[in-house]
């Protein structure tokens, strides 16, 4: 029963193999025998190592020892339970831990991601990020989601 399954469907491994005898054909079989039967047979697909995913060595946090060096932004969804949900958008400064910026909207797009860099930028360099950070560099840091990265 399982070689015409296989035939048509050569990456399949056991488990879909078991759930389709068992779900789509109602066989009743466990899925251990399943297993053994496609290994005697030479059946059990194979991990292909070329086709993982490549993770190079963890790179650690930037720490930051002055405010308004490394400014960190993310976003939360909360549920309000009558409503529906809303998406925070959160610029952090990673020194003092403080609040910088946010942006509190129905949707997550990328004009609700530059109104929380705005409302930080402005709240905390009223002259200008230019006049105020001569001497030194701001770092905004975030996950590659799509949307902070849009």
């Amino acid at each position: 029963m399982i070689e015409p399954i296989k035939t048509d469907h050569p990456l399949w491994g056991y488990r879909r193999i078991w759930a389709y005898l068992k779900y789509r054909q109602n066989y009743n079989v466990g899925i251990n025998r399943i297993y053994r039967v496609m290994k005697e047979h030479q059946l059990i697909v194979t991990k292909q190592q070329r086709l993982r995913a490549r993770r190079g060595p963890l790179r650690n946090k930037p720490r930051s020892h002055e405010p308004n060096h490394f400014w960190g932004i993310d976003m939360t969804k909360i549920k309000i339970t009558p409503w529906g949900w809303l998406s925070l958008r959160v610029v952090l400064d990673w020194c003092t831990k403080e609040i910088v910026g946010y942006s509190l909207g129905i949707q997550s797009k990328t004009h609700d991601w530059l109104t929380a860099v705005e409302m930080a930028v402005n709240d905390r360099f009223p002259n200008g990020i230019r006049e105020s950070l001569k001497d030194r560099s701001l770092f905004m840091i975030s996950d590659n989601d799509c949307q902070p990265t849009s």
